[in-house]
């Protein structure tokens, strides 16, 4: 720790406030344009030169993102206009530990001042070891974007797959409710705390939205045998199909693990797997359909039984056995990747504050991460 020293943000980095630039003034090009929570849509000019990194101003005060290219940063966040001579990668990363939700300035909705985040206190080491720490994490990224790739491009090629096997094929006498098991989901009291905190997963639509890919391997909250026995929902089998039907609705996912849901989802359990494979790809494609067949005042919400009630479009058996032996190889790759992807993420988020704060030297977590990558 001894080359590391203390400085202040104000010292570290000089912050600016976003430009306003309204929908409506905004001209079809490729530069990024930087909100709160990250790419905001697309100008033809550029405000700062890339790469960058941004902090959430009137939303997510403080959460930083990082951009490779110019862009235009927006008033509802600040923005660095000088590192002084410190790594671009670093700084975001020493962000990424810093929780400044607590320095809100506004009076009627959020807002993060710089002012009043300048004289936050940090220790930095030189900017070489700033490099090498950055290039130890970034090593990590670039295989988390490459799994990425991977999942998006097999999912991609799935759905072209489908778009080719249904072509010509109309919605048929087989409703969703006539060819497969439908169900939903429910709550267990949160005020019993003897539901919860067991070892059954228990989905929520945020763990399905956040999904880069559809494969649930985990979920957020846990409930007990009791909780289970409370509550609405059934424990559904790994390789159900699970798409959140309120708000946001055709959020999909295919728990990996056997899960119990929340009232916010439509279950399909199909009868085999290769029509869980049609049925998956037949239920994505029709999303448009499904939001207009919803209703609602403060959100929409898909019912069931108007979910049920939906035709199928569905080939003979021999086609849709053909069509899953195609597609099935596509979602285990994806679905491998996506695992890696979470053994990556943990190890990113382990080593990133024992890095950041010295407590880990880069030779060790170069090992770490060689082993990982």
């Amino acid at each position: 720790m001894s080359e590391w020293r203390k400085t202040t943000l104000g010292d570290l980095v000089t912050l600016q406030r976003g430009h306003d630039l309204p929908s409506s003034q905004r001209i079809p090009g490729d530069v990024p344009v930087m909100g709160s929570g990250g790419v905001a849509g697309w100008h033809n000019a550029a405000k700062a030169s890339g790469p960058g990194v941004t902090l959430g101003r009137a939303a997510n005060l403080g959460v930083p993102a990082l951009i490779q290219d110019d862009f235009w940063p927006l008033n509802t966040t600040l923005y660095v206009t000088d590192f002084h001579g410190n790594d671009v990668r670093f700084v975001y990363h020493l962000f990424q530990t810093l929780d400044l939700s607590g320095y809100n300035s506004g009076s009627v909705q959020p807002m993060l001042n710089r002012n009043f985040i300048k004289g936050v206190e940090v220790t930095v080491p030189e900017p070489a070891e700033q490099r090498k720490i950055s290039a130890t994490l970034a090593a990590l990224d670039e295989k988390i974007g490459v799994n990425d790739r991977i999942a998006a491009c097999a999912l991609q090629l799935a759905d072209a797959y489908f778009e080719l096997a249904v072509d010509g094929i109309p919605a048929g006498p087989e409703t969703f409710d006539s060819i497969a098991q439908v169900g939903g989901g429910g709550t267990p009291s949160t005020k019993n705390p003897a539901f919860w905190g067991g070892a059954i997963a228990w989905s929520t639509p945020s763990d399905v939205t956040a999904l880069r890919v559809p494969y649930l391997f985990d979920t957020s909250r846990k409930i007990t045998d009791a909780g289970l026995d409370e509550c609405a929902s059934a424990l559904y089998p790994a390789g159900s199909i699970l798409m959140t039907s309120r708000a946001t609705i055709g959020a999909f996912a295919i728990p990996q693990i056997p899960t119990a849901v929340n009232q916010g989802f439509v279950v399909v359990t199909a009868p085999d797997e290769n029509l869980t494979m049609w049925l998956f790809h037949e239920m994505r494609d029709r999303v448009d359909e499904m939001v207009g067949l919803a209703n609602g005042s403060t959100f929409l919400e898909l019912s069931r039984k108007n979910f049920k009630a939906m035709n199928v479009r569905l080939p003979a058996p021999e086609v849709v056995k053909a069509f899953a032996e195609k597609v099935a190889p596509l979602h285990k790759r994806a679905s491998a990747a996506s695992a890696e992807n979470s053994t990556l993420i943990a190890l990113r988020d382990t080593l990133l504050p024992e890095l950041m704060s010295g407590r880990l030297r880069v030779k060790d977590a170069e090992k770490v991460v060689e082993d990982a990558v």
